[in-house]
């Protein structure tokens, strides 16, 4: 299940970083902690996007213009995404760093009928290599294309539990696209900062289309919740390379703020 969080910008012009998945990880881990259920805890099977809008670009980071901005976020438990929604409605408004957001309406995505083959394109970066603490090894670079990216990819999935039971799969990565940006000297893979219970680390993302072969099953899952690592704080979030026609979100949830 994905739903499209949508907040009315209350100040034009605000920023946040550049990369903000950290001040949004913090936010919903306040959200599940003011939810008061047991159960989801320590839960850690949910994704979700950076923020979405009309932007400008400056040092300080992201400049938000547009009277909206959206938050794709995603998780296989539907009563875990209704708790969310139903404590964020709660708010009268939310800071993320220099940005001030009012909860505003929920919009839910259609659901996929997956085949065995899909192309996606990564909506935020995917994750490899566990980071430690004053090293670098997590900010090495590990090229698509080879064995060892699919080796890194497969240990990160099928670390998780029940993953096993989908069956293996097949990663192929748009070697067009990949030689496209690397003749053009452009990046497809950058460093990220990353948290982790407050202690800063940096790891290595990538951002580039490819196509996995799999089970249906396998495709639902990494659709909902991530592929990678550190998917609860927000990496590794995929979409569809190709919009399905006639496809659009329906209305799930509207708040009644008076902003």
């Amino acid at each position: 299940m994905r739903v499209r969080l949508i907040f009315k910008n209350k100040e034009k012009g605000a920023n946040v970083p550049f990369h903000h998945q950290y001040y949004l990880f913090r936010f919903f881990k306040g959200l599940i902690k003011k939810c008061g259920r047991e159960e989801y805890a320590n839960f850690k099977h949910y994704n979700f996007s950076g923020l979405k809008g009309q932007t400008t670009v400056s040092k300080s980071g992201l400049h938000f213009y547009s009277s909206k901005i959206t938050v794709v976020f995603s998780c296989s438990d539907k009563n875990f995404i209704d708790s969310i929604i139903e404590v964020l409605f709660s708010l009268p408004e939310v800071k993320l760093n220099g940005l001030t957001i009012i909860p505003h309406e929920v919009e839910l995505e259609n659901q996929i009928e997956f085949g065995e083959e899909t192309k996606y394109i990564c909506i935020s970066p995917l994750i490899l290599l566990n980071p430690e603490f004053s090293s670098d090894i997590g900010k090495r670079f590990i090229h698509p294309e080879s064995d060892e990216f699919v080796n890194q990819l497969e240990s990160a999935l099928f670390s998780q539990e029940t993953l096993g039971e989908l069956g293996g799969f097949e990663f192929l990565p748009d070697k067009n696209y990949l030689k496209k940006l690397e003749d053009r000297g452009k990046k497809y893979s950058r460093v990220y900062p990353l948290f982790d219970q407050d202690v800063p680390y940096e790891v290595r993302g990538y951002t580039f289309p490819f196509t996995l072969k799999g089970s249906p099953e396998l495709h639902q899952y990494l659709f909902e919740n991530g592929l990678g690592l550190f998917n609860d704080k927000g990496f590794g979030m995929l979409d569809l390379a190709e919009v399905t026609p006639g496809s659009k979100t329906i209305p799930y949830f509207t708040g009644q703020l008076e902003n």
